[in-house]
């Protein structure tokens, strides 16, 4: 199967099904398809079709295609500023993060524009940032959100 085809299959699989695991997507291709695709595939794949692991509940994830451009370029500009990123860590119900000195307020306007709805509101100055949750729950999973590895 030619990668076009493929790619257009794929999309069209993750609009119709709710997959919480790339292993899924395999075994569904395999499965309706007839065709074995590595993990490693997929995932260029799906980055390609810019398909990402959103929440739906808590602790629940599933792949879907965001076609919100400005959610694309924010979490765009997020990756290149994470080198600017120092150290973060989840207190109660907020986000601290350290950034390289006048890093801050960039990195915070770019988290607003993702429009998550876990995030009640960010503070930026200098060189830290809090984002602000309604509980340890949000505040962690936002962290796991912006930092997954």
């Amino acid at each position: 199967m030619k990668k076009e085809k493929r790619l257009s299959i794929i999309l069209t699989v993750i609009q119709q099904n709710q997959f919480n695991k790339k292993q899924q997507i395999v075994d569904y291709m395999a499965k309706h398809f007839g065709v074995y695709y590595s993990l490693t595939t997929i995932s260029r794949d799906l980055q390609e079709l810019e398909i990402y692991k959103i929440p739906v509940e808590n602790k629940k994830y599933i792949y879907k295609k965001i076609n919100q451009k400005k959610q694309l370029s924010a979490k765009k500009q997020l990756e290149i500023f994470s080198d600017e990123i120092i150290e973060f860590t989840t207190l109660s119900n907020y986000v601290l993060i350290k950034t390289a000195p006048g890093f801050a307020q960039s990195i915070s306007y770019y988290i607003d524009q993702l429009q998550m709805k876990e995030i009640l509101g960010t503070i930026g100055g200098n060189d830290t940032l809090m984002i602000l949750t309604s509980s340890n729950e949000k505040a962690e999973f936002v962290c796991y959100q912006l930092f997954p590895s």
